[in-house]
């Protein structure tokens, strides 16, 4: 007996949904997958940029930290600056794309060194004010910047802040500086002008006292660091 028409096309279509899902069922469209070509370049692009962000300076030891305190002397009608030079700077730092610093980056500045004009002043202030002998040396992280051009011209003069944890005495404070650099190649030199200033307390000091000798001291303290580095061309 044969099987009425639309039977046949019923039994077809069951016949053609079983054998759709005894083969995995319905087809689903392909996804292009990412070439192995620009998987790779997005890669090294990436790599690139990082390395470049991160890239190490190092502080060479034409570097140096000046102080300025006003001072009025015994026997002197008109106030004048006493200023303190200390050489010998050293560390490095690595400026991340953001403005941000990589770990690790820090500048070292030794107090020891520290000398000015008068060898009393010189001796009172790291011996009594300053304790170099527990405290020698006074270091700066930097942690951030503002303003600054990124990524850094390979030439040129640019402007910006810097602000990063000051350690002075076995006390840290957060200090901000007005920075103008020049860079030409893989040389960086640039000069940190503390803004706002610091005083003697900030960092558990007392501004000196010396009978006989200093009628007064302001507490104040304006200080200026002198970077010079080394790194990467470009």
């Amino acid at each position: 007996m044969s099987m009425p028409v639309h039977a046949r096309s019923i039994a077809a279509t069951i016949i053609v949904g079983m054998f759709a899902v005894a083969c995995g069922g319905a087809a689903t469209p392909a996804v292009a997958s990412a070439s192995p070509t620009a998987t790779a370049t997005a890669a090294a692009t990436t790599a690139a940029t990082t390395a470049s962000s991160s890239a190490s300076w190092t502080i060479t030891d034409r570097s140096k930290a000046t102080i300025r305190v006003r001072e009025q002397l015994v026997g002197v009608s008109l106030p004048s600056d006493a200023v303190l030079t200390a050489t010998g700077a050293k560390g490095s730092f690595a400026l991340n794309a953001d403005g941000t610093f990589a770990s690790g980056s820090k500048i070292t500045i030794d107090l020891t060194t520290l000398s000015s004009d008068e060898r009393d002043r010189d001796n009172f202030i790291k011996q009594d004010t300053l304790q170099v002998r527990q405290f020698p040396t006074a270091e700066f992280v930097p942690t951030k910047t503002a303003g600054l051009i990124l990524p850094l011209p390979t030439s040129g003069t640019f402007t910006f802040t810097l602000t990063g944890n000051l350690t002075i005495k076995g006390t840290t404070k957060e200090v901000t500086f007005d920075v103008t650099a020049k860079r030409d190649g893989s040389d960086l030199t640039a000069t940190a002008t503390a803004n706002p200033s610091w005083k003697f307390g900030d960092f558990g000091m007392r501004a000196p006292s010396v009978p006989f000798r200093v009628l007064s001291v302001t507490d104040e303290i304006r200080a200026v660091i002198d970077i010079v580095a080394t790194g990467p061309k470009d």
